[in-house]
């Protein structure tokens, strides 16, 4: 930019709304279609929670899709313990891949969020090992698990375990039964953790099913209501109010733009343009003959 000046466009997801618009439109409606169909089978089922890693605050955007036809739905935003910067204004590295960077994203709608999840990287490191390992998945069917479901656990990567472990927490936290549909989203796979495990033995030594069995009893089975946090209205407002330090002091926003991101005009205004978006798009790819 220094040398081409405004010729150039940066993009930068965390403050981009096209980034949540997507998900909002996109997420959101895949995971209504999915609860219709759970409806059908059951017409008590009551769509209870959403829970989503933050990153870049694209993913949880489905959240404020979610609210409209679900007015009493829980919202969670998940962290790394290691790095509560919704927590705790905390600061820090962690090994949960792509899911926190020690700020409050431009276009996350905190005020849209109830609850917010600290999970502790090393609880995901073992399930990681637990989901891959033969030792793991051995324990796991003597537990009763079928093996067609075993197979499937290598699509939780480490952040989906993430998202796994906050959603259990959450139910705990707020008493749900089996009428409460929690939705969450598996970002990643295992297939992108082959060196992790590697590492995790080389430092750990080969997974054992003593190893096994303690890690289902203690970080899965065993997960509390520990570092979960109900946000009231000024807990809401003071995330809101932290991304003042990045976005305004460092990168250039206007405090009269921060404040409007506090106001729910503000957000249903910008969904609400998804469908002239979409138009844009397509008269784009005409132009450029891609259709």
């Amino acid at each position: 930019r220094k040398t081409r000046g405004d010729k150039i466009v940066i993009f930068n997801q965390f403050d981009e709304f096209g980034n949540c618009c997507w998900h909002y439109e996109i997420t959101g409606s895949a995971i209504e279609e999915v609860f219709a169909s759970l409806k059908k089978k059951d017409g008590n089922l009551s769509l209870s929670a959403y829970v989503s890693a933050t990153g870049s605050a694209g993913t949880i955007g489905a959240g404020d899709y979610l609210r409209k036809i679900s007015p009493h739905i829980k919202v969670a935003a998940t962290e790394a313990l290691q790095c509560p910067t919704l927590y705790l204004n905390g600061f820090g590295g962690h090994r949960i891949e792509g899911i926190g960077d020690k700020h409050v994203p431009w276009i996350h709608n905190v005020r849209n969020t109830d609850m917010v999840v600290a999970i502790d990287d090393e609880n995901t490191m073992r399930l990681l090992r637990l989901f891959n390992e033969p030792a793991g998945k051995k324990t796991l069917q003597e537990r009763g698990l079928k093996k067609e479901f075993i197979d499937k656990l290598p699509l939780f990567g480490i952040s989906s375990i993430c998202n796994l472990l906050a959603s259990i927490k959450l139910a705990k936290y707020y008493e749900f039964n089996e009428k409460d549909v929690i939705f969450t989203v598996l970002t990643d796979s295992a297939d992108m953790y082959g060196s992790r495990l590697k590492e995790l033995e080389e430092g750990k030594g080969k997974y054992s099913e003593r190893n096994a069995i303690v890690d289902l009893e203690r970080y899965l089975l065993g997960v509390g209501i520990d570092w979960a946090k109900e946000l009231n209205y000024y807990d809401r407002k003071a995330l809101h109010n932290l991304k003042y330090f990045t976005w305004v002091e460092q990168q250039g926003k206007t405090v009269e733009e921060l404040n409007e991101l506090w106001n729910p005009d503000f957000w249903d205004e910008m969904f609400s343009q998804i469908p002239e978006w979409d138009k844009l798009i397509v008269e784009f790819n005409k132009m450029t003959g891609i259709i």
